[in-house]
């Protein structure tokens, strides 16, 4: 689930939406026998491999998008329960007393407090729908809680000790493992934008959006060094490393900005020259399916940074045309003129014929069925700086 949330599931929701029901169906059972959902299972044993409880997007985002027959009271009651009963990875008595896991008692600290954040995000979406507005407030509450591992001295997420003092020394490109280190198979640079509930919030946090734009520029220039990187980091585009699934959203968050087609530069860079067709062809682990999912999404040009809100951002389209049969009868098409070679980027957008203005596409919209048409053109559109940019509630 650590790495299948991000990409696999959303894909799974538009081109195998029964079976998607049915994951969800798998998930609630194992909820039942273990009082928590699954976090990273084999052979029908929990191995808590990994950290955070992703199950709880996947149904959360389910929900969002009406999957059928799945029970939605016992699903809110899994989700619920999954993030108040303490586990291995995830001492929730640590976070509602500290209001962050201090790294000399909860290892991962950092890693996992950001992850929980976006999870209790998706709790509170759901809680709130369903109307139960006291679990809305104490979940929204604690989602803020990633604020605590920010240091604006230094503009990193870090780890603290239990007494709130900043644990020294502190290197923003120093990897982590899993476990010994408040990073989990990253580093400083890669975990910086993990908060896709949050992003304009986030933005805010480095004083607006030009010196948002500053360090992410950085994060896609700054080389990583051999001795700085571990068996876990592959794929790299400065800090970005594509080949672990910490990175896969970040390039899609110059959609965010006033520069979408940076959005557009990356993941066309990542799509053709980090994926080959060679025995080698992954810039790292498949993952059960999150490296294809990526690339998939990507070449059809729209990629889910927050994987629970039903928002799609646009990157670059590499397919001229790509249609999805959808479980309502209906389909969903999207077309890329003049695609290919250097024409990375988009120079108009059209739904269903007509100009269409924003940086993404809801997943609501493209249940309709319609055509949504990139023209690419091989400059960067500075007019998209105008379009309306992702929104991050249902």
């Amino acid at each position: 689930m650590w790495d299948t949330y991000r990409a696999a599931h959303p894909l799974y929701t538009l081109v195998q939406e029964k079976r998607s029901a049915e994951f969800v169906n798998s998930m609630l059972e194992q909820y039942t026998e273990h009082g928590y959902l699954p976090i990273w299972a084999l052979w029908g044993k929990e191995t808590y491999c990994m950290i955070g409880n992703h199950a709880i997007p996947v149904i959360v985002d389910a929900y969002f998008k009406k999957l059928p027959n799945v029970d939605w009271k016992m699903a809110y009651e899994a989700v619920k329960n999954s993030s108040v009963t303490s586990h291995q990875n995830s001492a929730f008595n640590l976070l509602d007393k500290f209001g962050y896991f201090p790294e000399n008692i909860e290892s991962q600290s950092v890693s996992i407090g950001l992850e929980i954040a976006y999870n209790d995000w998706c709790v509170a979406q759901m809680a709130k729908s369903l109307g139960h507005v006291e679990d809305y407030n104490y979940f929204t509450k604690r989602s803020s809680y990633y604020k605590n591992y920010f240091d604006p001295n230094i503009g990193f997420f870090r780890a603290k000790d239990d007494k709130g003092n900043w644990i020294e020394p502190f290197s923003p490109l120093k990897y982590g493992g899993n476990g010994g280190y408040p990073f989990t198979e990253g580093n400083a640079w890669q975990y910086l934008w993990y908060v896709p509930q949050d992003i304009y919030g986030f933005q805010n946090m480095f004083g607006g959006e030009k010196q948002f734009l500053t360090k992410l520029d950085e994060f896609f220039s700054l080389n990583a060094k051999p001795e700085d990187v571990n068996g876990n980091a592959s794929g790299f585009i400065g800090q970005y490393a594509h080949g672990n699934e910490p990175s896969h959203h970040i390039a899609y968050l110059y959609n965010y900005t006033s520069r979408p087609w940076q959005a557009q530069f990356y993941a066309a860079k990542v799509l053709n020259e980090l994926y080959l067709n060679t025995v080698s062809g992954y810039s790292g682990n498949e993952d059960c399916g999150q490296m294809s999912a990526w690339y998939i999404l990507s070449a059809m040009g729209i990629y889910p940074v927050n994987p629970a809100n039903g928002i799609y951002c646009f990157g670059s389209p590499q397919l001229k045309k790509a249609s999805i049969n959808l479980a309502n009868k209906k389909v969903f098409t999207i077309t890329a003129k003049h695609s290919g070679a250097d024409n990375i980027y988009i120079k108009e957008v059209k739904w269903n014929g007509s100009p269409y203005r924003k940086n993404y596409i809801s997943h609501a919209m493209i249940m309709q069925g319609g055509t949504l048409e990139f023209i690419m053109t091989n400059t960067p559109n500075l007019d998209m700086s105008t379009y309306e940019k992702p929104i991050e509630l249902h």
